[in-house]
């Protein structure tokens, strides 16, 4: 069994973006970090900063397209007629970049139109916009965590300490979204080091699989 480079460089995609998300937060320099805080004033201070923090995001967006190929081909090697597992993950990974695509609205929201009229009251409305923006963030986390999870533990292709302890962030980023602290929290800071780790998973998996199958 051959595969190509790009699919033997796919697992990588997770790391860049595990790695854009941790940079996208150390960037951003909008305010206070709760709803309504942002300030035009420190938007305005920071404007490098938040442009590049935003740069950030959107690499992380296109990162995870490449992580969600990535991951339903890991998942659908072992399956066989029934492709659900890798089927839900690809789709959560694709949800989590329609929210970040509509967090990067509310982030050029703040930097271009609430700063451009110096308008502070829209810039505490908007910012609770962009701050709420982890909610369709969460689901689709939410849904990619739990099919991976138990996709890996099924089928025998992730260690199985990564398998439980993705469903148990799925169901973390799923209670953050109903409101329940502190499942938003732990999902939101853990992100990155879940990506980071499953690239390496995922490629080291990669390679025995090709071992033996060689």
């Amino acid at each position: 069994m051959s595969i190509t480079t790009s699919e033997r460089l796919l697992p990588a995609s997770g790391a860049v973006a595990g790695l854009a998300w941790i940079a996208h937060g150390g960037l951003k320099r909008f305010g206070t970090d709760q709803p309504g805080g942002a300030s035009v004033e420190v938007i305005n201070d920071h404007l490098a900063l938040n442009i590049a923090s935003q740069g950030a995001l959107i690499v992380m967006g296109i990162a995870l397209l490449f992580f969600s190929a990535a991951t339903r081909n890991h998942l659908r090697a072992s399956e066989s007629e029934d492709t659900t597992f890798s089927s839900v993950a690809s789709a959560g990974w694709i949800v989590a970049v329609a929210a970040i695509s509509q967090m990067v609205v509310w982030g050029w929201a703040l930097i271009n139109g609430a700063t451009d009229a110096d308008d502070q009251s829209a810039a505490g409305m908007l910012s609770y916009a962009e701050f709420f923006g982890w909610a369709g963030l969460g689901i689709g986390l939410a849904t990619a965590f739990i099919a991976t999870g138990l996709g890996g533990w099924q089928h025998a292709v992730l260690p199985r300490w990564f398998a439980v302890v993705s469903v148990v962030l799925g169901v973390l980023a799923a209670l953050g979204n109903a409101g329940i602290p502190p499942g938003g929290l732990v999902t939101y800071l853990l992100l990155p080091f879940w990506l980071l780790t499953a690239s390496v998973v995922i490629a080291k998996r990669q390679r025995v699989r090709l071992k033996v199958g060689g």
